[in-house]
């Protein structure tokens, strides 16, 4: 993404079907029919409990409705709750009493955030030096490292919201929520997603599209929140290679430790895959 006086006003920077992203007065606003609130939700809850750069949303609509989010000086939310998994507005009610509103994870027309400054990585990363590709590996093991932190007790994305993962067809899949690995890979295998790559193996001395038919066993069961997407095209990155912002979090929420780097490493960007491998997963043999 370009610089905000590189971009003219009321732009449309991208369009697929029936989304949209504009860019208009300052702000991205992304709409479009079947919209989620999950990116939203994700998004301000990146920003509230991690140090990751992210853009801040500032409203979610729903028809007639319309979610504002505020900020306090120090830029996390105040009118935000998370409770027991799931997203809450801090409002008052008509007699001026604290109240909890639950907003639903359907029928959101648009989303406004805020428009962050950087160059989308795919677009400058064959140029990158040795130097840049330092600084975005440090910011990347950082930001992992961060995401391991905040864990939840099933797979899927935030307010109770299923996981959402693309087949080998590129159709997108809502299934679940999951309460255990075993029930998330049934459904992958019923919904054609090859994304079951042993993490321990040696992806650099494989090929991009290398994947594994079994699940590779592991210690432990904890689920991680993941990004999910972490690829050429969500990073912004300045002229030193370091992170403005991860952007994109529609695939976002609570997976095991493997998926972020499963899918990350599917990008068929040149380098891409043995970069992660070698930079930033360096621990992918502690995971089984």
């Amino acid at each position: 993404m370009a610089r905000n006086d590189d971009i003219p006003q009321n732009q449309v920077i991208y369009h697929k079907g029936t989304h949209t992203v504009e860019y208009i007065d300052g702000k991205i606003v992304k709409s479009g029919e079947d919209f989620k609130i999950y990116e939203a939700l994700s998004l301000i809850f990146i920003n509230d409990n991690t140090e990751i750069p992210v853009p801040k949303v500032r409203s979610i609509h729903y028809g007639d409705k319309r979610l504002d989010v505020r900020y306090d000086g120090e830029g996390k939310s105040t009118n935000i709750h998370l409770k027991n998994g799931k997203v809450f507005e801090r409002k008052n009610d008509e007699q001026g009493l604290p109240i909890l509103v639950h907003w639903k994870n359907d029928q959101v027309d648009k989303i406004t955030m805020d428009f962050v400054e950087g160059k989308a990585l795919d677009m400058v990363w064959m140029d990158f030096t040795k130097a840049q590709q330092g600084v975005l590996a440090e910011d990347l093991r950082r930001y992992v490292t961060e995401l391991r932190k905040l864990k939840g007790t099933y797979i899927g994305a935030l307010n109770d919201g299923p996981a959402r993962i693309i087949s080998n067809f590129q159709q997108l899949k809502e299934v679940g929520p999951f309460n255990s690995r075993k029930e998330f890979n049934s459904s992958l295998s019923e919904n054609s997603v090859a994304t079951m790559i042993c993490p321990s193996q040696d992806d650099s001395s494989q090929e991009d599209d290398s994947s594994q038919d079994d699940d590779p066993p592991q210690k432990h069961e904890d689920f991680f929140f993941t990004h999910g997407d972490i690829v050429p095209r969500n990073i912004l990155v300045n002229g030193q290679g370091k992170i403005t912002a991860l952007v994109d979090w529609e695939f976002a929420g609570y997976y095991p430790q493997y998926w972020e780097y499963s899918k990350a490493s599917r990008d068929p960007t040149t380098g891409w895959k043995n970069f992660l491998c070698n930079e930033v997963f360096c621990e992918k043999e502690d995971w089984v």
